[in-house]
């Protein structure tokens, strides 16, 4: 999970807010107590949303109250003092999916970067033992995952056959099996899993959309620098092919995200479907444009220009 799925917050009432931030600071708490105080820097906004979706989802009235900041104790926040599973859950799948990420980080870094990683694994090893308490299904799920996603791109790279779509299904599968997990009803579990696997695939996108100049630049793997054949040089030089790859880009994430917001449109996520649809309607769409926009000249003339654009549907 890379955090692209976010608020927005100019477009949010101070009360649908403070509801949000609630459940950020709620499950920040919850890092901190089931796996340690230095896990409260693995939150970021792609566990608070599948939190806010699982407690939407669940029949339990919810309530908050004020509290203290641990980080700043003069300062008051949100408490979501209900849906204890929900955080419970996600605090698990966080530490479950922050070891993964750092096992693939190690295989795929060199020199400094790779020895930073390695010095994290013991930590992130201890905290992915008392999560697999709860999420030992979801800890396999995610090793089937990575194991996927290096077989794919390793094809790609050795055929020089790159097809988006087949690169894009582990990220898609794993997503749409966590998503199943976030309700306990058939009928929603159904939706949920097609929703599910949607974003993923444009969680998959957009990482590749908004690293593309940075992979460039490391040689690292890009969906998109591999299918457009792009070299640092396209980059320096904003080339044609460069601009196709992000018009590409683009494109895919609409498309994707189009599919999932018709199985979201069949949810009922109750009070909290305000907060939920500033996240799905507004809150990509603002993602996905600072992706698209990212690297692009300062000129305000050329930016306009430019064959891409930055309006996202």
């Amino acid at each position: 999970m890379f955090g692209y799925i976010r608020i927005c917050k100019p477009q949010m009432k101070i009360c649908e807010y403070d509801t949000y931030q609630a459940v950020y600071c709620t499950l920040c708490r919850h890092l901190g107590r089931h796996l340690g105080l230095p896990a409260r820097m693995l939150l970021n906004y792609d566990y608070t949303f599948l939190t806010m979706v699982m407690i939407a989802l669940s029949e339990e009235p919810s309530r908050f109250v004020r509290g203290r900041c641990v980080f700043n104790p003069a300062k008051r926040c949100g408490n979501c003092a209900t849906h204890a599973d929900a955080f419970e859950y996600t605090s698990a799948l966080t530490a479950i999916m922050f070891y993964h990420k750092l096992r693939d980080n190690i295989n795929d870094a060199t020199g400094g970067k790779r020895l930073l990683w390695q010095m994290l694994l013991p930590y992130a090893s201890h905290v992915r033992k008392r999560a697999m308490k709860l999420c030992a299904d979801e800890d396999a799920l995610v090793d089937k995952y990575i194991r996927r996603q290096f077989e794919a791109e390793h094809r790609a790279v050795e055929s020089g056959d790159v097809i988006v779509d087949e690169l894009c299904q582990p990220t898609a599968d794993v997503i749409s099996a966590i998503a199943v997990k976030l309700s306990t009803k058939p009928d929603e579990q159904t939706v949920l899993k097609y929703f599910g696997y949607f974003l993923g695939r444009w969680i998959y996108l957009i990482d590749a959309l908004d690293d593309l100049d940075e992979d460039l630049q490391n040689r690292s793997f890009n969906p998109l620098a591999l299918k457009f054949h792009l070299t640092a040089q396209d980059t320096a030089e904003r080339s044609e092919a460069w601009e196709n790859a992000r018009q590409f880009g683009n494109d895919s994430l609409n498309q994707s995200i189009a599919e999932a917001i018709k199985y979201y449109e069949l949810l009922d996520f109750g009070q909290f479907k305000p907060i939920l649809d500033n996240i799905m309607y507004l809150g990509v769409s603002e993602a996905q444009r600072s992706a698209l926009m990212k690297g692009m000249t300062d000129n305000p003339k050329e930016q306009k220009n430019r064959k891409t654009g930055v309006e996202t549907s």
